[in-house]
């Protein structure tokens, strides 16, 4: 049985707070207002590309994630109208490893909300068994480099020179304490 996420809240440096919780298929509106929200910058950072917003099918796979396939996690702000201000996923993409991807609203970045984000991704995903986290990082983009490496992932070249490969094998039992 895949274990749920329980939601919690997180504080970033600035020391706003923000409520995080699985995503699910009913946020997908959220989730494209977050998307265009983001700045051109950001939004190549995430999808590699002039992305203004989602595609059905790209909202779909960023909002049906069931635990098994893989996690998608969002950080919301605003209690009667709530907005997303980061979103952490990972997909399951040759069991037992996974593909993380990680984008942060740019008024809250460097707040230290990605990598508590990715730390309770990689958390649960040590827990429900994933052995390895990869993904794909755009050269240029140094804050999401930098904070692969203090989280422990190995930088690699890939074949396009405009990309990094990181990677971190997940341990069972550090997942649980990371």
């Amino acid at each position: 049985m895949v274990p749920f996420f329980l939601p919690s809240t997180i504080t970033a440096h600035d020391g706003r707070r923000a409520t995080v919780r699985e995503l699910r298929a009913a946020d997908a509106p959220l989730v494209q207002q977050f998307v265009q929200a983001l700045s051109p910058r950001s939004r190549r950072s995430r999808f590699f590309g002039p992305v203004r917003e989602l595609s059905p099918g790209q909202l779909e796979r960023m909002t049906r994630l069931d635990g098994s396939t893989g996690l998608g996690l969002a950080a919301f702000v605003g209690d009667g109208d709530p907005c997303i201000v980061g979103i952490a996923q990972h997909a399951v993409c040759d069991p037992p490893f996974a593909e993380l991807a990680l984008v942060v609203a740019d008024g809250w970045q460097r707040q230290g909300l990605g990598e508590r984000l990715v730390r309770m991704l990689l958390a649960y995903a040590a827990w429900t068994g994933i052995v390895a986290m990869h993904g794909f990082v755009a050269a240029a983009n140094q804050p999401m480099l930098a904070l692969a490496s203090k989280l422990g992932f190995a930088l690699e070249e890939d074949a396009d020179p405009d990309l990094v490969r990181i990677e971190k094998p997940l341990d069972r039992l550090r997942g649980l304490a990371g």
